[in-house]
């Protein structure tokens, strides 16, 4: 019987602006399903987290930020998502943004399988790391059929029969598992990329490559600009245009996402050391902004995470 006890509490994801978004939620079981989800974005919103991610991209247009990659998406389209990765999606407002997600535990699986087959299902997410596979129509087929019997055990999960709640998830838990080892199966096939680009888009890859690779440097607009042979105004409409954010919103949060990394892997690091490692000049500054973004101060995130 698979036991639902575990309990995650993501980040409280905020704007720059220190506007709190709606990303907050209570994680009570460790995976998790939203399936078919057509909210509109309120806009561009970078988040992290440290479970895995399964996106499936069903109906619409998005440009997706993921990492230091940019992804023009299609439906078909299958991401799969490494752990404290930086993510953004830019859906066309004038298209549905239809799309189902899964969020787990990657040590729910090692917790129920043995070492071996749980390092094998894993294998995808740990050495890929956040890389999309455009499925075929057939494996889109199978894939819709297995998230649609997944949300049916998945709805189940909260009724007040105890007996079928439990065995509904359990039902769910062997569909994932099910999944996961049709995902391993796409990822040993040559994996299916789209690898045309527009111009615009070329562009705006380069500036987030240069942006990976400098953003620990305290960086202007100029220097992006004459590094990549462009014009500053063209830069910040086309990068605005493309991933629905501005140039410095994702240096910002690219910093943000980097120091919350440091503070979970190394947290003896103090404030101010992570501070200056990860580009920021100014201690105030770094503390408003990570305050603003992840919704506590460093000092509070780093004795929570230590």
């Amino acid at each position: 019987m698979v036991q639902s006890s575990h309990e995650h509490t993501p980040d409280k994801v905020h704007g720059l602006e220190g506007i709190a978004m709606p990303l907050t939620m209570q994680w009570t079981q460790p995976i998790d399903l939203i399936y078919r989800d057509a909210k509109p974005m309120p806009g561009a919103q970078f988040h992290s987290h440290a479970f895995y991610e399964i996106y499936y991209f069903q109906e619409g247009e998005c440009n997706y930020l993921i990492g230091d990659k940019l992804m023009t998406l299609h439906p078909g389209d299958l991401i799969l998502m490494h752990g404290m990765t930086l993510h953004c999606p830019n859906p066309s407002p004038n298209q549905p943004y239809i799309r189902s997600i899964i969020h787990f535990d990657p040590a729910y699986t090692h917790k129920i399988l043995q070492p071996e087959p749980a390092a094998v299902l894993m294998k995808p997410f740990e050495e890929l790391r956040n890389i999309r596979i455009s499925l075929s129509e057939q494996d889109q087929l199978e894939m819709e059929k297995l998230l649609r019997e997944m949300n049916d055990l998945y709805e189940q999960r909260n009724e007040s029969n105890t007996a079928v709640s439990i065995t509904a998830y359990d039902r769910f838990t062997l569909r994932f598992f099910e999944l996961l080892h049709l995902i391993r199966g796409w990822c040993g096939e040559p994996i299916r990329e789209r690898e045309h680009r527009s111009n615009k888009e070329q562009h705006v890859q380069s500036v987030i490559s240069f942006l990976e690779a400098h953003y620990e440097q305290d960086i202007t607009l100029d220097d992006i600009a004459n590094a990549l042979h462009l014009t500053k105004p063209y830069l910040s409409n086309l990068f605005k245009e493309v991933t629905g954010t501005t140039v410095f919103k994702y240096l910002y949060n690219r910093r943000i996402n980097q120091a919350k990394m440091l503070f979970r892997l190394e947290p003896e690091r103090t404030v101010s050391d992570v501070c200056s490692v990860v580009g920021f000049q100014h201690l105030a500054h770094f503390s408003r902004l990570f305050k603003a973004t992840v919704g506590t101060s460093p000092e509070v995130y780093r004795k929570t995470i230590k």
